[in-house]
């Protein structure tokens, strides 16, 4: 029997709590993860996520356990890149000579299609520009009215990618061109022979931003769209006949049963 994972003694805990039903773990041999005492659902769990988003993490993680290199910044910089570019395990050590140049030129921001402009036109800063736009810096600032402050001066490194959506229903439409590459979930689902057929999908911050962002948090007072429910069917396989989509950071998530979305919070 494959062992159970935690992701899915957790998605099996808010099946049941939701749709009241009493589940076992099933999957023997690779088969479905999960079936209900009487037979009549069935239920697999899977995770939309991207593995290379982890892995830029976790190298950027390396480059500011190594150093960075001599020169002394005059206040902190906030700095964007992609998380799933090349070479981020010597991000910071590539950057801070460029951000100390950047200083002592009198400028406190850095914006990548301004910068890719300047170094066409072959201006004074291209060198240092050359480097940040090689490192992937999509924009950077100085932290106003910090250079006074008593400590070492760094760089905070924020990674993203994914761009974003104008609302759930887009980030669907994403989620489901995700899942019909996976051929495996549906297929175990036909083969379960449960009348009721659950797909339960996790999301979590290495989810493309724009298919978790619905879901990564609640809805600002201000926000107009791009958050609840999905108002159009998930276009899915027919063999699934319930999908779960649910956030592990929030605890946000989505259920569609076969003919309407309900909101899911406090899972």
């Amino acid at each position: 029997m494959n062992k159970e994972r935690r992701d899915e003694r957790e998605a099996k805990r808010i099946v049941e709590e939701v749709a009241g039903v009493k589940l076992k773990h099933a999957d023997h041999e690779g088969g479905v993860d999960y079936r209900s005492i009487d037979g009549r659902h069935a239920v697999e769990v899977t995770r939309i996520t991207d593995g290379r988003k982890r892995a830029g993490r976790d190298a950027l993680g390396e480059s500011r356990k190594t150093g960075t290199p001599d020169g002394e910044l005059q206040t902190c910089w906030v700095v964007f890149a992609p998380d799933t570019q090349q070479r981020l395990k010597t991000f910071l050590q590539r950057v801070h000579p460029a951000f100390v140049h950047l200083e002592l030129a009198g400028e406190l921001r850095f914006e990548r299609q301004v910068g890719a402009v300047h170094l066409m036109e072959h201006g004074p800063m291209s060198l240092v520009y050359r480097t940040l736009l090689e490192a992937g810096v999509e924009r950077a600032f100085a932290v106003q009215d910090h250079a006074q402050t008593r400590h070492v001066h760094r760089i905070v490194a924020t990674l993203g990618s994914g761009g974003s959506v104008s609302g759930a229903n887009e980030a669907l439409n994403l989620l489901t061109e995700e899942l019909s590459k996976r051929k495996d979930n549906p297929t175990k689902l036909r083969d379960s022979g449960a009348k009721e057929r659950h797909l339960f999908v996790w999301l979590d911050g290495d989810t493309r931003f724009d298919i978790e962002r619905p879901l990564s948090r609640e809805a600002p007072p201000w926000a107009s769209e791009g958050f609840g429910a999905p108002s159009v069917p998930p276009a899915i396989d027919p063999v699934i006949t319930h999908l779960w989509v649910v956030h592990e950071g929030s605890r946000l998530g989505w259920l569609w049963d076969g003919e309407t979305w309900r909101e899911l919070r406090d899972l």
